[in-house]
């Protein structure tokens, strides 16, 4: 195995059972920007995602479609692909949890866990639908929340509370697909038997700083209260197949096979490129980093750090980056109500991808709830966007138009109050790359956003439009587009993670192909050290009105 430092990381799987919302796309994004900025400084990222094709719900709107579950979830995970490429999500792999690799890697950790004692059966008592003629796992079966009181709480668990529930527990539970109020009946299933590894959990999380708030004081919370042994099997057709005598009509639960999908993803990246899968999941030296909205931390934090625990054979999750929920004009995104924006919805093509890749940015909901609301999106668009980092471009780029070629000038010959831009720059970019390894990427942004600042300034301050036809000024105007375009690669280059294509086009002005990988691997501040041809040039943006 190569000894160095990789990086893993991973969006939260989107389900299969709907297309996303704007609120779900945000671990999507977040890892994305993140990925790019890791990049930036020439780490070794392999970023991977895929959908997650397993559980009830994929039944279900199978089912409402007419066709199998197999031909849903092709269709679905083709449209959710292209999804992801038209907003530039540069995913390394996007798998499938219902790949072979998933089946046969969750079918091996399965057999090892049970071999060891960590899988017991159990009685259970099941919801039925006498109507339906079948048994009703998770998300067949809605009701009211026993802890929260949330009157539409699914069968595994509270999406107000994050608390797991047992079916059984809900308060006026009825059959998702006929409505009807369920019986119960017992049945044999099997069981993680988490209480095993309260300690190992407890000390694996007091001891990784890298986790905070939610990632820290949920799962603590929920091992001070007490671990209980969690459902692994489920009485469905679709699904990976539990290989266990007495089992056959048994498939695992989605939560026991999705994060193995990671696993399964980077093995099927690995294979098509001559890689070792190993070199990410058994390397030591390498960080697994998971990104997800804050319903997932549960399972990402005990469930599956538990069942890596039992195996003993991969690496645990060295960082997680959650996120709070982004609401819709004061409420929650509804695709029954018909409110919210979904990424395949006309109204996103009516704005170019980096338009929402910048809105949503600004808007991250990282440390609380935030929302989307269009006035806000036009005034983010057009006034921090636009006013700010395009009309410095534009400034300068139509003035450099008339000049011709800029030669470089060398550090010596900046003035007192250059050199000042520059080590004011420096630090913003040491605070840039510090905000986005601790995950607070609207900060990182807002740090990108602030060098555009400065800039806008300096030009302003220089007049430079005023010497373009002075002959005798030739020399100070060059100086001053000169040191404009310092500014401008810097903070093009920290704001290509976030708007990816229209930086690429400012990018290819100073070196024909130019390499943004690795371009600050030193997190310093970028000089020009050849001649500018600035071409013809349009404003990026056009404005929303």
């Amino acid at each position: 195995m190569q000894n160095s430092k990789k990086y893993l990381v991973t969006s939260a799987l989107p389900y299969i059972n709907n297309i996303p919302h704007l609120g779900n796309f945000i671990p999507l994004l977040r890892s994305d920007i993140f990925v790019r900025i890791l990049k930036l400084q020439g780490r070794d990222v392999l970023y991977i995602c895929g959908t997650d094709e397993s559980g009830t719900r994929t039944e279900i709107e199978a089912q409402k479609q007419n066709l199998s579950e197999e031909e849903y979830c092709k269709i679905m995970h083709k449209k959710f692909k292209e999804i992801i490429d038209w907003f530039d999500i540069d995913v390394d792999f996007f798998g499938r949890t219902s790949s072979q690799s998933n089946h046969q890697l969750t079918k091996e950790i399965f057999l090892d866990l049970y071999k060891q004692g960590f899988i017991f059966e159990k009685q259970l008592q099941i919801l039925y639908c006498p109507n339906c003629r079948r048994y009703l796992p998770d998300s067949y079966v809605s009701g009211i929340c026993p802890f929260c009181k949330s009157k539409d709480a699914k069968g595994d668990q509270c999406d107000k509370c994050s608390k797991f529930i047992h079916p059984t527990e809900l308060i006026n539970p009825k059959c998702k697909i006929c409505g009807s109020k369920p019986i119960i009946k017992k049945d044999k299933h099997l069981f993680l038997d988490l209480p095993k590894f309260s300690k190992k959990l407890e000390k694996y999380i007091n001891e990784n700083k890298n986790f905070k708030a939610i990632e820290r004081n949920l799962p603590l919370a929920w091992i001070k209260k007490g671990l209980e042994p969690r459902c692994i099997s489920r009485n469905l057709k679709w699904g990976i197949k539990i290989p266990l005598s007495g089992y056959e009509n048994k498939v695992f639960y989605v939560w026991f096979d999705a994060p193995i999908g990671y696993i399964a993803a980077t093995k099927d990246f690995c294979d098509k490129n001559d890689l070792d899968y190993k070199d990410y999941w058994q390397n030591k030296n390498t960080d697994i980093i998971h990104f997800m909205g804050k319903d997932n931390v549960p399972f990402h934090t005990i469930i599956w750090p538990a069942e890596l625990m039992a195996n003993k054979k991969y690496n645990l999750p060295s960082r997680i980056y959650s996120n709070e929920f982004l609401n819709f004009e004061g409420g929650k995104f509804s695709k029954s109500l018909n409110k919210g924006i979904f990424c395949n919805d006309k109204i996103i093509k009516k704005y170019y991808p980096d338009i929402w890749r910048f809105y949503l940015s600004s808007i991250l909901p990282e440390s609380k709830d935030s929302d989307f609301e269009w006035n806000d999106l036009k005034e983010k668009i057009n006034n921090s966007l636009i006013a700010n980092y395009g009309n410095f471009e534009y400034r300068i780029m139509s003035v450099a138009n008339k000049f011709g070629e800029i030669k470089p000038i060398s550090f010596d010959k900046l003035t007192n109050n250059e050199k000042k831009i520059i080590d004011k720059i420096q630090i913003i970019i040491n605070d840039y790359f510090k905000c986005a390894w601790n995950g607070n990427l609207k900060d990182a942004l807002n740090s990108a956003l602030s060098i555009s600042d400065i800039g806008n300034k300096y030009f302003q301050k220089n007049k430079a439009w005023e010497l373009i036809n002075s002959d005798d000024k030739k020399n100070k105007l060059e100086h001053i587009l000169f040191f404009s375009f310092v500014i401008l690669l810097n903070c093009t280059i920290l704001l290509h993670p976030f708007i990816p294509k229209k930086t690429k086009q400012i990018l290819s002005i100073f070196i024909d192909d130019f390499k943004i990988n690795k371009s600050m691997k030193e997190r310093k501040i970028l000089m020009i050290n050849n001649n500018i041809n600035a071409k013809k040039t349009k404003p990026l943006f056009k404005k929303i009105e």
